[in-house]
């Protein structure tokens, strides 16, 4: 049976070879000592399991577990790490990571913890059919080919950023996002400004676009010093 992909993040390069040499009996084992590493291997590779380091050299991991979860609940993430503050717990699992083991760790806990979170986010089965167009109330939105059909059947166009903020909503699939996990989602876009009152008026430009000018409910809810959610329950 074909090893699941597991994500290494971990920038000590003795602790990288003995946690990778742990696993490999198990996993195929994708490495990267910084953030900008996983990012190139999460681009290019299917991530079955993240393990991430936070004390990473070019930014923190908990700005890239960040930036996962603002565009899919998959792969889940596994935070390791020597900080074990009842804090950092807390952001890591509030960001959306499925568990958080302080260094140093038992092998064989770290291997439990990942088969753990592997069996409660079926990660063990057969890869699920990616659902590719989603219908909120009148409204129908196409995930791969990012085109958005009103009740008329005709097609409303997004600017990059719009649909990136839209795309991380609806993915989040009734989870509150904030506006700083919202701006990571349009980090890449040529068409923002880095500012969290961006997502504000990005979700207000959405809002109008999906409703073409009329009453009803709101797609985009907002929840009020937090952040947005997803309004109607996808079909």
């Amino acid at each position: 049976m074909k090893k699941l992909n597991v994500l290494l993040v971990e920038d000590d390069p003795s602790l990288l070879a003995l946690t990778s040499a742990l696993l490999r009996p198990h996993f195929s084992v994708l490495q990267a000592s910084n953030v900008a590493e996983a990012r190139a291997v999460l681009a290019s590779k299917p991530v079955d399991i993240a393990l991430l380091d936070l004390g990473l050299p070019d930014e923190d991991g908990l700005v890239l577990a960040r930036s996962m979860r603002a565009k899919s609940a998959h792969p889940p993430i596994i935070f390791v790490s020597s900080r074990d503050s009842a804090s950092d717990k807390i952001n890591g699992l509030d960001i959306g990571g499925d568990d958080y083991l302080t260094k140093p760790f038992d092998p064989d806990e770290l291997l439990s913890r990942i088969n753990a979170v592997l069996r409660r986010t079926n990660a063990h089965a057969s890869a699920p059919r990616r659902e590719t167009r989603v219908r909120l109330g009148e409204v129908e939105i196409d995930l791969d080919t990012r085109q958005v059909w009103n009740e008329r059947l005709e097609t409303t166009p997004f600017t990059r950023a719009e649909f990136d903020v839209l795309m991380a909503i609806v993915n989040a699939n009734g989870r509150v996002l904030s506006r700083a996990v919202l701006l990571d989602a349009v980090a890449l876009s040529p068409d923002h400004d880095a500012g969290e009152r961006t997502i504000d008026a990005l979700v207000a430009k959405i809002r109008k676009k999906l409703s073409n000018g009329q009453d009803g409910p709101k797609i985009i809810s907002t929840v009020h010093g937090v952040g947005y959610r997803l309004g109607l329950v996808r079909s």
